[in-house]
């Protein structure tokens, strides 16, 4: 097999998340692999940011706004085309919606005609109006979803055929979670004692992540078990209005927002518990198997594709998003229960170790993007 030139794209802009981390993962992973990777961004992302730390090729003169403005999207269209044709560019790989639109156009309209394969993230529904069908039908070769979760999206609104969409989970960098953390530094630096019951969550405070439903839950938690603690680690817009809604329930007590994290695996290892609320728009939850890579049982949201991971008594519980009662009742069944505990975390390491490993990811995707070159070079020789 020859060695590809792929162009990874994004409309991701501040903060961090299982989207562009998913991108960097696999570029790495690719670019172990002997292929050439270079990560096209919105100016001053994250993701740019950490791509260049890494040393990863990047292209960030370009915005992927949401607003429409006919000459910027056209001069877009034309820095994008340019770079497929600098680098010469096989593989076309588009991660959100803007960025898929400049991408997949600048790619129709570039000599090379590289394959563009356009990844899924989210459940949020898709329009089905003209410009849509145009472009997943007719500028998309192929998509992949991280769950079938978001196969379910596209099975209801039929508009993309079963046969155009490759199932590719999320993954974990397994070798940074490493699962001898002991949890002592977060519990110090918060000054919570080792046996303090510890419930905690990673994730963006926006509204679709549900952290709401989270603090109803553990005021009846801590109503129960006022020996109970819960942590929240994250930032984003609903960040002040949970930390006001705390206040107004009166659990500030029990309830520690710790800020944006980068040891996330020792934050993993601090808790007893890793909970996941979303009541919309989740996929997958890359979090989630973050907190089974360090052994932790799960309670979260049957959304999305999150019961991929989450499996019902096995590797943790699910419960009905927005239910905070049953939240509850799941929450203070584990924290009694330690034996329970540990074999939902057993269960959860080694299914990650099995199924969703960097290295599993990078291959399949890998394959996609041969088959799909043979595709079109079948195509083109008839």
């Amino acid at each position: 097999m020859r060695n590809l030139r792929i162009l990874q794209t994004n409309n991701h802009r501040g903060g961090w998340g299982g989207q562009p981390n998913r991108i960097l993962m696999k570029s790495e992973g690719l670019i172990d692999r002997g292929h050439f990777v270079i990560i096209a961004a919105p100016r001053n992302s994250t993701l740019v940011q950490r791509a260049k730390a890494k040393g990863i090729p990047t292209y960030n003169d370009l915005e992927f706004s949401r607003k429409f403005s006919l000459l910027n999207k056209i001069d877009e269209v034309l820095k994008v085309r340019n770079l497929i044709k600098v680098n010469e560019i096989d593989i076309v790989h588009t991660h959100g919606s803007q960025d898929t639109w400049i991408a997949a156009t600048a790619a129709i309209f570039s000599h090379r005609k590289p394959v563009v394969i356009r990844t899924r993230h989210n459940i949020f529904p898709i329009s089905t109006h003209l410009f849509n069908r145009l472009l997943y039908r007719k500028m998309i070769d192929k998509v992949i979803a991280v769950s079938n979760g978001v196969v379910k999206i596209f099975e209801e609104n039929k508009l993309v055929p079963y046969n155009s969409i490759k199932i590719i989970p999320s993954s974990v960098e397994i070798e940074k979670f490493s699962a001898m953390e002991n949890g002592t530094e977060i519990r110090e630096e918060f000054s919570i004692g080792m046996d303090t019951p510890l419930i905690g969550m990673v994730g963006r405070f926006a509204r679709e992540k549900g952290h709401e439903v989270l603090l109803s839950a553990a005021k009846a938690v801590i109503s129960k078990r006022p020996d109970a603690k819960f942590i929240l680690a994250g930032e984003g817009p609903e960040e002040e209005n949970i930390k006001k809604k705390a206040i107004q329930m009166n659990i500030t007590n029990s309830v520690i927002f710790a800020g944006f994290r980068t040891d996330i695996p020792k934050f993993l290892a601090a808790l007893d518990i890793f909970v996941f609320t979303p009541v919309a728009g989740e996929s997958l939850g890359t979090a989630i198997l973050e907190a089974f890579a360090m052994k932790k049982p799960v309670v979260s949201s049957d959304l999305g594709g999150i019961n991929t991971s989450v499996r019902h008594g096995k590797t943790g519980f699910l419960f009905e998003p927005g239910d905070s009662d049953e939240l509850a009742k799941r929450l203070i069944e584990l924290i009694e229960d330690s034996s329970l505990r540990k074999r939902f975390g057993e269960a959860g390491r080694k299914m990650i170790e099995e199924e969703f490993t960097k290295e599993r990811m990078v291959a399949l995707t890998e394959e996609l993007y041969f088959e799909e070159l043979e595709k079109k070079k079948t195509k083109t020789d008839k």
